[in-house]
């Protein structure tokens, strides 16, 4: 068992505060890639991390086809781009069936999807062709060019080429283009297991009534909802006594099942912060006080060999470290590619007179009328208040030691891009 604990250098017991982008940088390159992989069919690929590049063992389309329903043409080298020109109308070409050869200026019906028979060198579209009334002839009083309106052999995809590459999460269309190809099931990673429990005397489920000095537990719910939101499993172990003991036997039941670890609150150094001296006392804790507003606190470390992640115990705080820091750890963990956060630009209604020592995320509004979409604060925005994020379409990053005026060009991260 390791027993090393945090030594006195480390930022959580000094007056220096780690950067947001330092903290950041940290974690993703302590996060390593699952390598657990399974075979799973189109189907139940949605959402999952592909684990190993697709090629194409076929051309996509296999065959040259009509682009749309009108008349396939066997064209003379002298009948190129001549108006008012008629055709024997010899064959019908349906999609899934092939037709006869066909002879220089002779025509066939075709549709689209059809392939287009040896002989033919253009399709011209049904709009565009006068029928004989006896339908055994057309006449085309426009001039002909070759190869309109068909579609080559692989012009979607050529034998050989990667269709999809390792580290794609799977959405609708990337199942439709392998389907084209005919693979029928996708290696992907499976799904990181993340374990969690959550201690506090002061804690009561939902659902109960509140006593004197109690609080509503709103960060469990809220931390397997984005867990599962993101792809992975969670095995929930709810609260937990608050003693020493209970939350030593709570981290060893997950690390022997789980990839990852995580808890929210209680990795200060009270005298009731349990969970500190029990993920050292199993492992090892990297601890830091990160520069940023609402968090700071944060906890990173190891029970035995399984990641830990000990997120503030504030709701807001809690919420948004989790979408800025471990959100990106976990999306690499799964073997996802795309792990950093999207970052946009937005412009702000509001200024700031009074530099902060701390980079602020703040929870606000977007209006998307303006050229550049243009950013409301919620009024309070204080950790307690969960109710800015409800209210907010996502959060703007607000730099340290920095003052500016309304029309402020900030970044952004999107709600939807910091939860899923």
């Amino acid at each position: 068992m390791n027993s090393q604990s945090t030594n006195s250098s480390s930022a959580m017991f000094s007056d220096s505060l780690m950067s947001a982008d330092d903290a950041l940088s940290f974690l993703i390159d302590s996060a390593s890639v699952t390598a657990m992989t399974e075979a799973v069919s189109l189907d139940d690929s949605l959402g999952r991390i592909l684990a190993s590049d697709i090629h194409s063992t076929i051309n996509v389309p296999g065959f040259d086809n009509s682009a749309m329903d009108g008349y396939t043409i066997a064209l003379n080298d002298n009948q190129v781009a001549q108006e008012n020109l008629s055709f024997d109308v010899v064959d019908r070409i349906a999609a899934g069936s092939t037709g006869n050869d066909l002879k220089i200026g002779n025509a066939a019906r075709i549709f689209t999807g059809a392939p287009i028979p040896n002989g033919a060198n253009t399709v011209v579209m049904q709009e565009e062709c006068t029928l004989s009334k006896d339908k055994s002839q057309i006449t085309v009083k426009r001039a002909i060019n070759l190869n309109e309106n068909i579609r080559p052999t692989g012009n979607d995809i050529l034998k050989d080429n990667v269709i999809l590459s390792s580290g794609r999460q799977i959405k609708p269309q990337d199942i439709s283009l392998a389907a084209s190809v005919g693979v029928g099931e996708l290696v992907v990673f499976k799904k990181i297991k993340v374990g969690v429990f959550f201690t506090g005397d002061e804690l009561v489920e939902p659902g109960n009534p509140l006593t004197p000095g109690k609080i509503y537990n709103s960060n469990r719910y809220a931390l397997v909802a984005l867990l599962k939101q993101v792809g992975c499993d969670v095995i929930n172990l709810g609260n937990i006594e608050d003693k020493l003991d209970a939350t030593c036997e709570a981290l060893e039941a997950l690390e022997s099942q789980c990839d990852l670890i995580m808890t929210t609150g209680g990795v200060s150094v009270g005298e009731e912060d349990h969970v500190k001296p029990a993920v050292e006392k199993l492992g090892e804790l990297n601890l830091w006080k990160i520069r940023m507003k609402p968090g700071k606190p944060l906890a990173y470390g190891k029970v035995k060999q399984t990641p830990f992640i000990g997120l503030p115990g504030n709701p807001v705080s809690s919420f948004v470290t989790f979408c800025i820091f471990s959100l990106p750890f976990i999306k690499k963990m799964q073997g996802n590619s795309n792990y950093e956060s999207k970052i946009l630009k937005v412009k702000t209604n509001f200024d700031c007179k009074r530099a902060k020592p701390r980079r602020e995320y703040a929870r606000v509004r977007i209006d998307h009328s303006t050229e550049t979409p243009l950013a409301s604060l919620f009024p309070k925005q204080g950790s307690d208040v969960m109710s800015s994020v409800v209210w907010a379409d996502g959060i703007v990053e607000i730099p340290e030691n920095t003052t500016f005026e309304t029309g402020t060009i900030l970044n952004y991260y999107s709600m939807s891009e910091l939860t899923r």
